[in-house]
Parts: structure tokens; sequence; C-alpha cells
């Protein structure tokens, strides 16, 4: 048997490729701009916040998550074993040490009897990642 199962598959048409297009031709960054504030408004509606802040990866998004809540040199952060490298990065990125704890068979979610074991008094986070579309 000769097939592959893409890690990703991009569905686009030409009103796509013109609104990229109009960006790079604009020449302002990529991640800020008219279209990202719209996009954060947008987002903020449907949520019902009053403000959202869009990030250009899960990577950028953790970091800064760890960033405000002031995590650093020295904190533990438990993350799942099993999961994108990011989720490991982000703690090493704030100076902080990442945990590795267990995953459930069923759900590839944290095994909740593995974090207890764990947390110690350097515990400041638990990090439940979503894995391969199953919700943490």
């Amino acid at each position: 048997m000769n097939w592959r199962i893409p890690l990703f598959k991009i569905y686009w048409d030409e009103e796509d490729v013109k609104a990229v297009t109009d960006v790079i031709k604009r020449g302002t960054y990529w991640a800020t701009g008219p279209e990202i504030k719209e996009f954060e408004e947008r987002i903020a509606e449907y949520v019902e916040m009053k403000y959202t802040v869009a990030f250009n990866s899960g990577t950028s998004a953790l970091h800064a998550v760890l960033l405000a809540y002031d995590i650093r040199q020295g904190d533990e952060i438990i993350v799942p074993s099993f999961t994108f490298i990011s989720t490991a990065n982000a703690p090493l990125f704030v100076g902080a040490k990442p945990v590795f704890a267990e995953i459930e068979d069923r759900t590839y979610g944290l095994d909740p009897e593995d974090v207890k074991e764990k947390i110690t008094k350097k515990t400041k986070v638990i990090m439940p990642i979503h894995y391969g579309g199953c919700p943490c």
C-alpha cells in the first residue's frame, strides 16, 4: 500500500491568495495591521471578552502566558510527556524547569494521578495541552 496521511492540508482559493498578496505588497509587518486588529476584535466579540491578542504560534502564546504569570528561574511547570516541543520549550524560555508527567492512554491528556505525584513546592503551573485533536 502506498499512501500517506498528511501532517496538514491547506485549503485556499484566489480570494485567499489576493488577501495574502495585498498584505505582502503593503510592506507592513505580517503580524500587525488592520487584518490582525479586525481578527482580534471579532474573536473578542465571539468569546465575549473586551480584548484578545493574536499570536503567530502556539509557542509564542505559551511563552507569553508564562511571562504574564511571572514564571521564572527555579519554578517548575508540569507538562505532558507526549506533546509538541513547544510545550517543553516554553518553560525553558523563562528559565523554569519542565517536569514531564505521563499521559492517559485514552485521551492523550495528562494523567491526573501522575501529575499529583510530580507536584512540589516549586510547581507553579500545570500545563495540559490538547493533542492530536483530543481535548485535554
